[in-house]
């Protein structure tokens, strides 16, 4: 009996998270009184503009990956390796707003900023070359580490052995990899309501203007979900875990190009030089003092809602962590991709909550059903999924789904969850798209950030990722010092 109450309540979990990953679509679909189906002449410049974009996005992002993934492999040092990939996975790790200062910022420099395409594309580049590097590195230990060496040993080229070796085998992981940065750039938006200008209308921003601009909210919907499905579709096919746990903690002779050492900090080094000038001439200009109490209040309200959306992925993950080993789970997990953020966003709009806490807490929502799935395919699915075989033999063993969640899942995987819990809040408290939604007033510092940007108050705006960046920082290293003491 106790097994069947088990089971039920682990069904009911299932159902609820699937519910509640796909809960904006179930509101927009109730509250919509009349369909009329958009044209394809539409939807077609969005589309495309997205997929040329993304395309792009993902080529340039690939090959700067594998650049620095040679690059990385002069590291032999096992510290110094540690550190450098910190740095390279620095730029993914930081919000979008983060990236769009920086460059935004080298408009002191050169003039105008050039708006468009050109200027999103390598925003996307920046935030995700580190992270194809970081990956490449672990699939390639994971998976042909060893066969690598024995072909140094044996005096194989490098380049042959890419063409003989390296890419039959890790072909199928190579194109999941495109495939992520691939859904990343295809459904941003935050990058391109920024650095887009009036150049360039993506898939995401058609959404957002048919339901500001137009009040066209059954064309957002229609729009959103084509680009849902035929994400799904693409990832579908190709399930497999981003991050392998069996890595190398330094660089392999073999691969490292014997020039290109220092190359690792090239994207950060670009951002870093962004925020410099951008620090320099917010100094020269200072704050004004009606700022202060907005900062203050901004920082509250932001610290608030970051460990709000971290929390929210704790409960999540927990749950996913319950109910796991589920192959249709998984594979529903690994292939769905988080909705727009603007449907997202304007459809917990539609629900009755009117307080500006309740709306905070409608915002702390939106965020976690953003970042979830992304969070969980890039960190949690591997660590879950290589307890497989040890959650099989507690059951055989008669141990309960309480027990195994405690006493084998939680102490192994809880690094992964914690970690990307801190990752959850760092983003959330960053966030100035869906903040924009569902706020509306400038009542977080991203909100005010975005203000002082629309204002082309780029300087003052630069002062301000200081404290935003202290409150992120904060959030993560709060959620990581958990994990340290689950550890011990």
């Amino acid at each position: 009996m106790r097994v069947d109450r088990d089971e039920l309540v682990r069904f009911g979990l299932r159902v609820s998270i699937a519910l509640l990953l796909i809960l904006p679509f179930l509101l927009w679909i109730a509250e919509i009184p009349e369909w009329t189906w958009t044209a394809l002449s539409e939807a077609q410049g969005p589309l495309l503009n997205s997929f040329w974009q993304a395309t792009l996005s993902t080529v340039a992002t690939m090959a700067l990956g594998f650049f620095l993934f040679r690059s990385l492999q002069g590291w032999q040092n096992e510290r110094s390796y540690r550190w450098v990939e910190g740095l390279l996975l620095l730029p993914n790790l930081v919000p979008p707003l983060f990236i769009a200062l920086a460059l935004l910022s080298w408009s002191a420099v050169i003039g105008a900023f050039p708006y468009g395409m050109g200027a999103v594309v390598v925003a996307h580049v920046l935030l995700n070359s580190g992270l194809v590097a970081v990956s490449l590195d672990r699939l390639f230990k994971g998976k042909a580490g060893g066969v690598a060496e024995a072909a140094w040993v044996m005096g194989v080229g490098p380049l042959h052995f890419w063409r003989s070796i390296g890419w039959p085998m890790l072909r199928g992981d190579l194109a999941s990899l495109a495939l992520f940065v691939f859904a990343i750039a295809f459904t941003s938006f935050s990058l391109p309501l920024l650095l887009g200008g009036d150049r360039i209308v993506t898939l995401e921003i058609a959404i957002y203007d048919s339901i500001r601009g137009e009040g066209r909210w059954d064309k957002a919907v229609l729009l959103a979900g084509l680009q849902t499905v035929s994400l799904f579709l693409l990832a579908s096919i190709l399930p497999r875990p981003l991050w392998s746990r069996s890595a190398v903690r330094s660089g392999l002779p073999y691969m490292r190009l014997p020039w290109g050492r220092f190359a690792v900090v090239l994207p950060l080094a670009v951002l870093v030089a962004g925020w410099s000038v951008g620090t320099f001439a917010g100094l020269g200009s200072g704050l004004e003092p009606g700022l202060f109490r907005p900062i203050v209040e901004g920082i509250v309200t932001s610290a608030a809602l970051g460990l709000s959306v971290g929390l929210l992925h704790f409960i999540l993950f927990l749950a996913t962590a319950y109910v796991s080993p589920h192959d249709r789970l998984e594979s529903f997990l690994n292939g769905y991709l988080a909705p727009s953020p603007a449907i997202v966003g304007f459809g917990l709009l539609l629900l009755p909550v009117e307080s500006s806490l309740g709306r905070l807490g409608i915002l702390a929502v939106a965020l976690t059903l953003i970042s979830f799935p992304l969070l969980y395919r890039w960190l949690v699915h591997s660590a879950l999924s290589a307890l497989k075989r040890q959650v099989g033999v507690a059951r055989s063993l008669g141990a309960g789904w309480g027990m195994v969640l405690f006493d084998v899942v939680w102490p192994q995987a809880s690094g992964a969850i914690l970690r990307a819990c801190g990752l959850a809040a760092l983003w959330a408290s960053g966030d100035f798209s869906l903040s924009g939604i569902l706020l509306g007033d400038e009542v977080t510092l991203p909100l005010l950030m975005n203000g002082l940007l629309g204002q082309y108050r780029f300087d003052t705006a630069q002062l301000l990722l200081f404290p935003l960046l202290a409150v992120g920082l904060t959030l993560y290293l709060l959620f990581v010092g958990v994990r340290r003491h689950v550890a011990r």
